[in-house]
């Protein structure tokens, strides 16, 4: 049995794999949940405003 190899067979490989890929990372991402951002307080004071 001989194996043919042509360079379409491995694009159409690469393009199915990359898909995969993609899809499996949507669905890992979606199931890890992320925490929720705290709100920044600025740094630097407002103009009149006290520091603690």
């Amino acid at each position: 049995m001989t194996v043919k190899c042509s360079f379409s067979l491995l694009l159409r490989i690469a393009f199915w794999l990359s898909v995969v890929a993609l899809l499996i990372g949507v669905a890992l991402g979606d199931a890890v949940g992320t925490a929720p951002a705290n709100p920044v307080s600025p740094a630097v004071a407002t103009h009149g405003k006290e520091v603690d």
